[in-house]
């Protein structure tokens, strides 16, 4: 699969019930999950806050006005996604997503 980049981020994501899912290759390493996060953040406008690591995981918390999401890359089940958080809804997520 490409490499999610700021351009093309929109044709990697998918809707599926409660979160959208990022259709990409999990990162390999440490750098490049920053750089799937930037491709993203920069793509959709949304802004990163503080990261949170874990043995086999990363999520860190995106935002854009009121807005709220959460990055998450696991690596045990291969998968990238994003879930509403707070007072977002999914739809209003992915209308957002959409939208730029």
């Amino acid at each position: 699969m490409q490499q999610l980049t700021a351009q093309t981020y929109k044709d990697f994501l998918q809707q599926q019930n409660d979160i959208i899912l990022v259709n990409t290759e999990v990162p390999a390493t440490p750098l490049k999950a920053k750089q799937l996060v930037d491709a993203l953040c920069h793509g959709s406008g949304f802004s990163q806050l503080a990261p949170d690591w874990g043995a086999d995981r990363f999520q860190v918390m995106l935002v854009k006005q009121d807005i709220r999401c959460l990055l998450c890359i696991e690596w045990l089940c291969e998968a990238v996604w994003l879930e509403p958080t707070g007072t977002t809804d999914i739809q209003r997520l992915w209308q957002t997503l959409q939208a730029n």
